[in-house]
């Protein structure tokens, strides 16, 4: 596996998916979706794997699909087509992939991250893609399989006139995707210091997804935003009043969530792994502008 990189490569890397942002758009997510067909064609395809079709379990087989959760919001991770309404982004062709290795047609479902999990244990769901950081609690109810790396980082207004640095948050508006790993973690542990020291806390603003929360940002509704850095930096690009500033966290590989009940996780670990072998993986992850935050070998976390 790929060793992880220090926060200054992670951004350095990322920093190429700004080329998806010279369209001159202001709104992520319609930037995006005007090259959403001709990057749909783009798409490399992957060879069915029998040997990896025989791990799935005999009712998915039958069943023929695969019902996958993601978030909306995340250009261009996930974000909704403006034609056709369907999710669209890295996290839905690397899922398209996974499907075509095992024979199975996936279906991209529409979540907020804080419905994802009570979703698969639900059953409405029998995975999840959404740039899931595989946490302490997150996998007390999931299996994880490893899909790529990333990090969190904050954005502020251009020109960071309230001096935003990933230590002067106490007391300061932080726009969050509910549920998110920012949410959940990161922006926990912070407000808890801001407290300890005799400061006040951060004034975390909860919003569906982390589009709506840079809206906030954009509007002057919230001082900063804590979100996934491919995302800020495709945001910042797009929107010259705001500015990506100080990684939150080094990083970690994120993953693809099944239920602890699913027998579905060799599978799509092997899946995985055969689109890694064959380069679909790899050239999928260029196409988004990220290939350098490709992993070599997805591992099964449990």
């Amino acid at each position: 596996m790929k060793n992880i990189r220090k926060s200054s490569q992670v951004l350095a890397s990322l920093a190429a998916i700004a080329m998806l942002a010279l369209t001159g758009c202001s709104d992520p997510e319609a930037a995006l979706s005007e090259g959403s067909d001709e990057k749909s064609q783009e798409r490399p395809t992957a060879e069915f794997n029998q040997e990896a079709a025989d791990l799935l379990p005999a009712d998915v087989k039958k069943k023929g699909t695969l019902e996958v959760a993601t978030t909306m919001g995340m250009a261009p991770l996930g974000y909704p087509d403006p034609k056709s309404g369907e999710v669209v982004g890295l996290n839905p062709d690397i899922m398209a992939a996974i499907g075509e290795v095992l024979g199975l047609k996936v279906t991209m479902k529409a979540a907020s991250m804080d419905q994802i999990i009570p979703g698969i244990q639900a059953g409405r769901y029998d995975a999840t893609a959404a740039n899931m950081a595989i946490t302490d609690d997150r996998i007390k109810v999931l299996d994880f399989v490893q899909y790529y790396f990333a990090n969190s980082s904050l954005a502020q207004p251009k020109g960071n006139p309230k001096n935003i640095t990933a230590d002067t948050l106490c007391d300061k508006s932080v726009g969050l995707e509910v549920g998110s790993f920012q949410f959940t973690e990161v922006m926990p542990v912070k407000s808890k210091a801001c407290a300890e020291a005799g400061d006040q806390p951060i004034d975390v603003q909860g919003f569906p997804d982390q589009q709506k929360a840079l809206s906030a940002l954009d509007s002057g509704r919230v001082d900063a935003v804590a979100g996934d850095t491919p995302i800020l930096l495709y945001a910042a690009n797009l929107n010259d009043k705001i500015e990506v500033g100080d990684a939150l966290t080094d990083g970690s590989i994120l993953g693809i969530g099944v239920d602890k009940k699913s027998p579905m996780t060799e599978a799509i670990a092997a899946a995985m792994n055969d689109l890694i072998d064959s380069g679909v993986y790899q050239k999928t992850m260029e196409m988004y502008g990220v290939g350098d935050l490709a992993i070599d070998h997805a591992e099964i976390k449990k």
